[in-house]
C-alpha cells in the first residue's frame, strides 16, 4: 500500500491526495501551470536487528550496541528497541537508514530482543535475537575451582615430599620407637 502526498514546494505540510490526482488534472486543463512535485510514502520493511558487544561472547560490563534497520520505508523512521516485550528505549531516523541503542549488560540481560520501526504507515517488528550473557560469576566459579585444585595438589605434593625425607632418614637413623608404658616397647625394624 503505497501513499501519494502532494509536496508543496514551500516547505509546507504535504496533504493526501487520492493516486494520480494530479496527472488526471493535467490531461483535463492543457494549460500552463506550475507543476507541484508529488511524494511517494513507502511504509517500512521488516527490520533488521543486529547485535554488536566486544569479544565473542557477551559479558556483564559490556557495551551492547542494538542497530536496528528498516530496508525500504520512507522517512523518518522511529524505531523502538525490546528486552522480552519490554521497551528499554527508542531512536529516531530522520533521513532513513537505521539506528542505534547503547546498553550496559546486567547479569539480568540474557534473554530475547527484537526492534521495531514505525514511520506513521505502519510497525513492523524484526525477528527476535537471543543473547546469553556469561557474568564474572561464573569466571570466578572457574577461578576458585582452579584454585582449589592446585591447593589441593600443593598440599598432596608437599605431604609426599614430608614423607619420602621421612621415610629417607628414618632408614639410615634405623631409629627405636618406645611407647610410654615399660612393658610395651616397639622397635622399627629397618627395610632395606
Amino acid at each position: 500500500m503505497w501513499e501519494w502526498k502532494v509536496c508543496n514546494s514551500h516547505g509546507a505540510r504535504p496533504f493526501a491526495e487520492p493516486a494520480g490526482w494530479e496527472f488526471v488534472n493535467l490531461l483535463q486543463h492543457h494549460k500552463s501551470f506550475l507543476i507541484t512535485p508529488l511524494c511517494l510514502s513507502v511504509p517500512v520493511s521488516r527490520p533488521v536487528l543486529t547485535l554488536r558487544f566486544p569479544g565473542a561472547q557477551a559479558a556483564v560490563g559490556d557495551l551492547l550496541e542494538l542497530h536496528c534497520e528498516a530496508l525500504r520505508g520512507s522517512p523518518p523512521i522511529l524505531y523502538q528497541f525490546y528486552h522480552e516485550d519490554v521497551t528499554l528505549g527508542n531512536s529516531s531516523a530522520p533521513s532513513g537508514g537505521g539506528a542505534s541503542f547503547n546498553l550496559s549488560l546486567t547479569a539480568e540481560h540474557s534473554g530475547n530482543y527484537s526492534c521495531e520501526a514505525n514511520n506513521g504507515l505502519g510497525a513492523q517488528c524484526s525477528e527476535a535475537v537471543p543473547v546469553s550473557i556469561s557474568g564474572p560469576d561464573d569466571y570466578r566459579r572457574d577461578l576458585m575451582t582452579s584454585g582449589v585444585l592446585w591447593g589441593l595438589f600443593g598440599v598432596l605434593g608437599f605431604t609426599n615430599v614430608a614423607l619420602l625425607l621421612y621415610a629417607l632418614f628414618h632408614k639410615i637413623s634405623g631409629c627405636i620407637y618406645y611407647l610410654d608404658s615399660p612393658y610395651f616397647a616397639m622397635t622399627f625394624p629397618l627395610l632395606i
